[in-house]
């Protein structure tokens, strides 16, 4: 009976997991609520907008976080319950952003926040520097004709002295 009331559990929760997920939150760590142990409960998370949205975690709710130090920490809520407390106060009193990707309220992995994509800033990034180069070449030919407007200038002067 066990088995089959685990077995329906883990199928439940596999579902879950790999339903079709709402569009990951960005934000700030806002809020920390743990249970009497010191387990993690509920998280709430700032976008950059100011909106707040609280998660609930279960035991595969899955985190990627990094330390002040750089070291990424990579766990599951039911395997480091407090850890998960401490890396989120963490990210919560150093305001380090991260992404978490959840349904209906409960959180599936909460992560470092997920830069942009690179491919789209690509294109802007070209466009700046064809401009910048661009820009260069058009002074230094406009220096180029200054000069030679001057030096024209410097040795007409020199010619009406020398007479």
């Amino acid at each position: 009976m066990a088995a089959i009331l685990a077995m329906s559990l883990f199928v439940s929760v596999s579902q879950i997991s790999s339903a079709e997920h709402e569009p990951p939150i960005s934000g700030i760590v806002v809020g920390v609520e743990t249970d009497d142990n010191g387990n993690l409960t509920r998280f709430a998370v700032s976008d950059s907008t100011g909106v707040v949205t609280t998660f609930t975690v279960f035991d595969g709710t899955e985190f990627g976080l990094e330390n002040q130090a750089g070291d990424r920490w990579v766990s599951t809520q039911g395997e480091e319950p407090t850890e998960s407390v401490r890396r989120l106060r963490d990210h919560r009193e150093r305001f380090a952003p991260i992404t978490v990707t959840f349904e209906n309220g409960t959180a599936f992995s909460v992560v470092e926040r997920e830069e942009g994509k690179l491919e789209s800033n690509l294109g802007y990034l070209f466009a700046v520097f064809a401009v910048t180069w661009a820009l260069f070449f058009a002074y230094v030919l406009y220096m180029g004709r200054k000069q030679r407007v001057l030096q024209h200038e410097i040795a007409k002067l020199k010619r009406s002295l020398d007479k």
